[in-house]
């Protein structure tokens, strides 16, 4: 049996990725669905973005080597160990030598004192305002020069995945003699860093060797204990290599749980298949626990490698929550938690969809003119379509979808103007409902309608006194089985989207497709008229649906 490799990625991700890489005859992992591609296609678009402003800034200086990605395996390796071994200062693309079971690709190599450090590009942010923390940053033109700036704070909601990978490629420089002795490692992600600068990107500089995260800890009575980055990546990545050469020789360390990393994994229904019809974990769909935290459930309250949805169900949460807590490492309100995880399994197991909060029967919100709203943006975060439905009253036959919208690219001023035109439409419902004498209430869900609107100062006059959260109302008022997505809930009741693939990336992916000419442009465009339109139409079906519910 050939020896076992592992990349960057394997000790930052479940373990059971890795069985499923390395078991003979497992099922292919499924081809990710369109959003999460989309995804996926940004980060490479933005990984060259970065590659070719470093060209740029470099030029043909000789400070920089750039390996192109048509470039082959081996060639690539062997101009990327020549590269160190002359003191390149920043080699792109590179590909270092398999050594001790690790293999990797890292984005960027900065040489530092008399080494390297490696440094990788992430279509995320790395930086956010904090007042009691500082951030070290550099530019791209000086990257071994990073300056500490006070009140930032560089823990984004993806930093110990980022470090994890960070540490991977030190220890790789380590044992390969080109590591520069400093335990540092660097991120250039999509964080706009002009005020800190003077310029927008740069990298974020990670301390890997300082004692920052919190595992846990058998010996220590507290069962916790502070980790640095190489510390937890060590044993992280040990554990993978047992796990890949015991899948590889038709053993199981690992069984598959879901986790909140399964919503972006390509294995999920090949480990849905795995863990079966009946598996509590598998069987929630929202409020997802860790797999320490499943494990203490499925040992305690299950068969040990099993847990039925009613044995979940079943669960006294008093009786086990202190134990559960210890295991409950990294995570917040471990008791609501536990708690929402044995009620979600109850209505599963009861064929539950929702519930109040109290025994009080809700009140559904409504008005004379109902207008349900929704905003659509493309990759640039410009607003092109302003959705709007409206009715009188809860009569929904009198519905009128009227959106205001434009397929054609957007600079500011033009985005600008579209506002204006949706703010002159809102007044105008306003005056009528005030000459009529009829109240109005203008309905979406969650908070990007108001949060990404302020910004245009007569859309947020238009807007004021007039607007009501329904996911803020939802969730105040009743505990769902599932997340509380409009999708989600609106399929409670029966709606469904009449488009393929419905999502926010999708529709960034066919706006751009709509900016075009000829027939797949302007399927594009129906494409995103009609999700708008589904999008608006489900917030009222919410509404008409609870009030059946309640009846």
């Amino acid at each position: 049996m050939a020896p076992v490799t592992l990349g960057g990625y394997p000790a930052k991700r479940c373990a059971r990725v890795t069985h499923n890489e390395f078991a003979p005859g497992a099922v292919e992992a499924v081809p990710l669905p369109p959003d999460l591609a989309a995804l996926r296609s940004a980060g490479i678009e933005f990984e060259a973005y970065v590659l070719e402003e470093l060209r740029s800034r470099y030029g043909a200086s000789g400070r920089l080597l750039l390996l192109e990605a048509d470039t082959g395996w081996a060639e690539r390796q062997r101009r990327t160990v020549a590269a160190m071994t002359a003191g390149v200062e920043v080699i792109a693309g590179g590909r270092l030598p398999e050594i001790n079971g690790r293999k990797g690709l890292p984005d960027v190599l900065i040489r530092h004192r008399d080494g390297y450090l490696p440094v990788d590009i992430k279509n995320h942010r790395t930086v956010a305002g904090a007042k009691r923390s500082a951030v070290e940053i550099a530019t791209l033109t000086e990257p071994d020069r990073w300056q500490a700036h006070p009140g930032h704070s560089d823990r984004g909601a993806r930093w110990r995945d980022d470090v994890m990978q960070l540490a991977h490629y030190t220890r790789m420089l380590q044992d390969l003699g080109f590591h520069c002795g400093v335990d540092r490692g660097g991120i250039i992600g999509s964080s706009d860093l002009t005020a800190l600068l003077g310029e927008a990107l740069g990298i974020t500089w990670y301390d890997l060797g300082a004692e920052s995260i919190v595992t846990y800890s058998a010996s220590d009575p507290t069962h916790r204990r502070p980790r640095s980055a190489l510390q937890r990546y060590d044993h992280e990545f040990a554990f993978r290599l047992e796990v890949a050469a015991a899948a590889a020789a038709g053993r199981e360390l690992v069984r598959p749980y879901h986790i909140s990393d399964c919503g972006t994994c390509a294995w999920f229904d090949h480990c849905a298949t795995v863990a079966g019809e009946d598996d509590a974990s598998f069987a929630l769909t929202a409020g997802h626990l860790t797999i320490r935290e499943w494990q203490y459930l499925y040992r305690h309250c299950g068969e040990g490698t099993t847990l039925s949805i009613a044995q979940l169900a079943a669960v006294d949460v008093d009786a086990h929550i202190e134990d559960f807590r210890d295991q409950s490492v990294g995570t917040k309100m471990p008791r609501e938690r536990l708690a929402n995880a044995v009620r979600r399994a109850r209505m599963t197991w009861a064929g539950v969809d929702f519930e109040p909060h109290d025994a009080c029967v809700p009140t559904v919100p409504c008005a004379d003119i109902e207008i349900d709203f929704d905003i659509e943006w493309d990759g640039q975060g410009r607003i092109y379509q302003w959705g709007l439905r409206v009715r009188d009253g809860q009569d929904d036959t009198t519905a009128r979808y009227a959106p205001v919208v434009s397929f054609d690219p957007l600079d500011e001023d033009r985005e600008a103007q579209l506002a204006a035109e949706f703010a002159t439409r809102i007044q105008q419902l306003r005056g009528d409902a005030a000459r009529d004498g009829k109240s109005i209430q203008i309905f979406h869900w969650h908070h990007p309608e108001i949060s990404s609107t302020r910004r245009f100062s007569d859309v947020q006059q238009a807007l004021d006194g007039l607007t009501y959260d329904l996911r803020k109302w939802f969730d105040a008022t009743f505990f769902s089985r599932t997340s509380s997505s409009i999708k989600q809930v609106a399929g409670f009741f029966g709606f469904q989207w009449k488009v393929e693939d419905p999502g926010g990336l999708a529709s960034q992916g066919a706006i751009d497709a709509a900016r075009g000419n000829g027939p797949q442009s302007e399927a594009a465009r129906q494409w995103c008229l009609s999700y708008n339109e589904c999008d608006v139409a489900a917030q009222a079906a919410i509404r008409d649906g609870v009030r059946r519910h309640l009846r």
